[in-house]
């Protein structure tokens, strides 16, 4: 008997043939997953980023052809682009086409018509979505990669009857390219529809394991995430003590729970324990993710502005927050941290580069961007090549305001240093500080006669007594970058004025102690005990009283920025009256401080001698007019001066249009005023239309603010706002609402990126210093956005989880 051969079982192909037999088109068809990948006329050579990772572009005219990518990452690549779906950026004015299109251009309700339309704002052009994913059409050819590559522009053939270039693309028959990319494009995301899946029906409690075994991760990072702690330890192995925070509470979570005990850790399959730090770190993501979704949803189609600000972390590399300021559907104020980008360098053209890539890939557009809050440094505030510059120019109603916060703490730094009695009042009180302060020991010292000063006040009845009163403190010391540190500082040492003398006292007289360290404590003494410090001592405390009300509202979120304007505003009057009226209750204060600590008390009526200035100048000043002229009247001069100077409402002429809609002043209402406020800052938001009918509702709407009981009793623009939403008044008014929320849009202070930072210290800390990037910006976005991240469930986590990635295990139910 003749033996056979493989040749006689498979008819020998040629190679490089591209025909196929009939058995191998059946096996296509019942392919799920992905279609046969055609090569193109000139195959490229993939893109493979230099680290292994793959790199995604939301933008179809800059990203990268599915083949392009190696052929194992496809999928991945698939569902990522699945997740985010297709781009889709809302812009109020498309451009316009070129040629014989001039007068044609994209119009967004196309994207309801036809749900798998992408338009690139680069290339101004549209795509379609599915075939760019499961396209076999090969490239090159006329026509075949219109809606992939090239893109497609010829808006005059969209709206063409039955020639409508966007149905022609679709096809009649359920088999052309477009409805086969659909098909297999559904099928990815459904991924119900794999022939795997339907094996895996077959054993259902696997999937239910697997689910349990991920949600328990799942638990673990989110509340270790919520209480920034740190996921893994530096020894996880087996016989480690401490295999770290995610595995301890891996093993606490299974200890109450005999279910979740008998499928994790050593009852887990090797192949799905679910505890990786590639698995932790892809949850986080799966959170993130999430959240930027969310947050995107909840702009909806309102207006926003960016609020940006750059800080080093712990391995010395320049991060730069972003936060999104809007107005939501229910007229509330929200300030979301969007994301964290590491820069190489803090140019503003690298700056403007990544927050334009950032906005982008959340699939926000810059046209949209209504105001630019930042700190004032040179590269941000640049007028010509600073960052706000080179946004305006991408987006001309994207109006700058320098953060508030930051201006009133260079006014009080700044009024401190041109008086000279302040400035020398904080150097001898932060050098006093610094003496008490530099020890432990001495730190010790510090609160025991503190202890004793408040046990003797209380015998004496001077004090009162309850829960939380009377707590022990410490010195603070004034920075110039820290926000009411000033007068957190000056407060303390008010207040522990006995105890600080009373351990400076104990340092003089110490012999222990060299030379330099008794000298120290001995002209800390002479200073602190003498009358000069105490008077400044008390003047600052009454202005910072003053200013540090606004400073603390000055980093509200809900905060307007008229109503901010409005706080500054009385910050000055009440500044005036202490000027006006409080020389004398100031005075009477001082000098009983003074006989409290023993502190000699100079004759007011004496003539004044001023070492500094000629002493052969005669005149007849006395040292009551030299305290309240020369040191009174001038820094409390200087500070209204530098808030005047810094706080000036004539430098934008916005908010003094804006100023008209102010609920608490109803007389100072123009509608003429309002009309010029659109025409002139707003002309994009508002169509000649709808100018028209905002001048016709202006009027009932006077009346209504003025007279609706819930509408009068509104404080702020933002109040008026919710308000309007909660009496279901904006209905009746849409226009003067729109006006409203683009007002309340305009940020106030940048205090959302300061705290931004202050998370990262407490994530990215010296034992945590080798964090990746995106590890920190995960971390960060959901620590942040715990208030949005709390509310997604695990199943949630678990369902977008299994699409980004090929896994293992089935984690899909199987419905019934």
């Amino acid at each position: 008997m003749k033996r056979k051969t493989l040749e006689s079982f498979f008819k020998k192909v040629e190679r490089g043939s591209s025909s196929r037999g009939p058995s191998q088109e059946q096996a296509t068809e019942q392919e799920p997953l992905m279609p046969t990948e055609m090569p193109t006329q000139e195959p490229q050579q993939p893109c493979q980023p230099r680290n292994g990772s793959v790199t995604y572009e939301r933008d179809p005219g800059k990203r990268l052809q599915i083949d392009e990518y190696p052929p194992n990452q496809r999928d991945e690549v698939r569902r990522f682009y699945i997740s985010e779906g297709p781009f889709q950026p809302y812009m109020d004015n498309y451009p316009y086409g070129e040629g014989a299109n001039r007068h044609r251009r994209f119009h967004h309700k196309w994207f309801k018509m036809f749900p798998w339309l992408e338009f690139s704002p680069t290339t101004e052009r549209g795509y379609c979505f599915p075939c760019f994913l499961f396209s076999t059409k090969p490239r090159g050819k006329c026509g075949s990669d219109t809606f992939t590559v090239k893109g497609f522009q010829n808006w005059k053939k969209v709206n063409d009857g039955k020639e409508c270039a966007f149905l022609k693309h679709m096809g009649h028959d359920t088999n052309s390219a477009h409805n086969f990319a659909v098909r297999h494009y559904d099928n990815l995301k459904n991924t119900l529809g794999h022939i795997e899946n339907v094996i895996a029906k077959r054993n259902e409690k696997e999937v239910v394991d697997a689910r349990l075994r991920l949600k328990t991760s799942i638990d673990a990072v989110r509340w270790l995430t919520f209480q920034a702690c740190s996921l893994r330890g530096h020894d996880e192995s087996p016989e480690s003590i401490n295999q770290g925070n995610f595995l301890q509470m891996v093993k606490i979570l299974a200890s109450y729970n005999k279910g979740v005990k008998e499928v994790v850790l050593e009852n887990a399959p090797r192949n799905a324990k679910y505890t990786s730090a590639t698995v932790q770190k892809e949850i986080l993501n799966t959170f993130s993710r999430k959240v930027q979704k969310a947050i995107r949803e909840e702009i909806g189609d309102s207006k926003f502005c960016i609020l940006v600000d750059e800080s080093r972390d712990i391995s010395k590399k320049e991060q730069m927050a972003i936060v999104v300021r809007f107005v939501d559907k229910d007229g509330f104020i929200r300030e979301r941290f969007l994301d964290l980008v590491h820069v190489k360098d803090t140019a503003a053209l690298t700056l403007k580069n990544s927050i334009c890539t950032v906005l982008l890939d959340n699939n926000l557009s810059v046209q949209d961007i209504r105001g630019q809050g930042y700190d004032g440094a040179s590269n941000m505030r640049g007028e010509w090549n600073g960052l706000q510059a080179l946004i305006l120019r991408e987006c001309p109603y994207a109006y700058y305001v320098h953060c508030m916060a930051h201006r009133l703490q260079l006014a009080l730094v700044a009024a401190s240093r041109e008086v000279a009695d302040v400035h020398n009042f904080i150097q001898e009180a932060i050098f006093a500080i610094n003496v008490v302060s530099s020890s432990s020991k001495r730190n010790d010292e510090l609160l025991d006669a503190q202890a004793e000063e408040i046990a003797r006040e209380i015998d004496l009845g001077e004090l009162d007594t309850g829960r939380g009163a009377n707590q022990l403190g410490t010195l603070q010391r004034p920075v110039d970058t820290r926000w009411s540190s000033h007068y957190k500082s000056i407060r303390s040492l008010a207040r522990m004025f006995g105890a600080t003398i009373s351990v400076l006292q104990s340092l003089a007289k110490d012999r222990s102690l060299s030379y330099h360290a008794r000298g120290d404590a001995s002209g800390s003494i002479k200073k602190l005990c003498s009358f000069d410090f105490v008077f400044v001592m008390h003047l600052m405390k009454a202005i910072m009283q003053i200013t540090d009300v606004l400073c603390r509202a000055l980093q509200e979120k809900a905060l307007d920025i008229l109503n901010a304007l409005h706080l500054i505003s009385m910050t000055k009057e009440l500044l005036q009256k202490l000027r006006d009226d409080g020389w004398e209750p100031l005075l009477e204060e001082v000098n009983s401080f003074c006989h409290k600590h023993r502190i000699e008390l100079p004759d007011m009526s004496r003539r004044y001698v001023d070492f500094i200035n000629s002493r052969n100048k005669h005149d007849n000043t006395t040292i009551e007019h030299h305290y309240r002229f020369d040191i009174f009247t001038t820094a409390i001069d200087q500070q209204l001066q530098e808030l005047n100077d810094r706080f000036s409402e004539q430098s934008m002429d916005l908010l003094t249009f804006a100023a008209v809609l102010d609920p608490r002043d109803c007389k100072s209402f123009s509608i003429e005023k309002i009309c010029t406020l659109v025409g002139r800052f707003y002309p994009a938001d508002f169509t000649d239309q709808e100018k028209a009918q905002l001048e016709c509702q202006l009027p009932y709407y006077q009346l209504d603010v003025c007279n609706h009981p819930d509408l009068q009793k509104s404080s702020s623009l933002a109040d008026l706002i919710h308000q309007l939403v909660v009496t279901n008044k904006f209905t009746f008014y849409p226009m003067v609402d729109r006006l409203l929320r683009l007002i309340v849009t305009l940020p106030v202070s940048t205090a959302t990126t300061e705290r931004a930072f202050s998370a990262m210290n407490l994530i990215k800390t010296g034992l945590r210093s080798r964090m990746g990037d995106d590890y920190l910006r995960d971390y960060m976005i959901v620590y942040i956005e715990k208030e949005i991240a709390m509310k997604f469930t695990s199943d949630e986590i678990i369902d977008l989880y299994d699409l980004l990635g090929r896994r293992r295990a089935k984690l899909k139910l199987i419905e019934s």
